[in-house]
């Protein structure tokens, strides 16, 4: 069995976490600054980032032209963006509707996602969130929740 899409899926957290820590918190952030704002309309500027990498992804599955591995490799990718639209857009910022309690077992990427949206720093990645455990502490002092609708 071709396991290079299952490389491809846990490869792509560390990607996640360069293009958010260097790409999206630095020369993009005119964009992804929407993400850290109260939604003011059902789409933000930050959307714009799926959009772009699933396009380069489908380039790059396209361009396999039925070489096995690279399509592999694109179907891990594309696992990942499914995944993290699940975690990230349907579970913690509720942009497409679940049935929360059946998914509670998320609560902790919830908790690590709230931390970066009160400092504004660490965790950078999604699926596999590491959180400094002076921010989970100093997270625990206060009640604001920038997620919160």
């Amino acid at each position: 069995m071709n396991v290079l899409w299952l490389l491809a899926f846990v490869a792509m957290e560390g990607v996640t976490y360069v293009a958010h820590r260097w790409v999206m918190h630095g020369f993009a952030w005119v964009l992804h600054r929407s993400h850290h704002q109260r939604l003011a309309s059902r789409f933000e500027a930050n959307d714009i980032f799926p959009v772009v990498f699933a396009a380069l992804t489908l380039m790059v599955m396209a361009l396999a032209n039925g070489w096995q591995p690279l399509w592999s490799v694109g179907l891990g990718i594309t696992l990942y963006g499914i995944a993290y639209l699940f975690v990230h857009d349907a579970y913690i910022h509720e942009r497409i509707p679940l049935p929360r309690k059946m998914f509670g077992f998320l609560k902790p990427w919830r908790r690590a996602h709230r931390i970066h949206h009160l400092y504004g720093g660490e965790p950078y990645g999604m699926l596999l969130p590491v959180v400094p455990r002076r921010l989970r502490v100093r997270a625990m002092q206060t009640e604001r929740d920038p997620l919160a609708s």
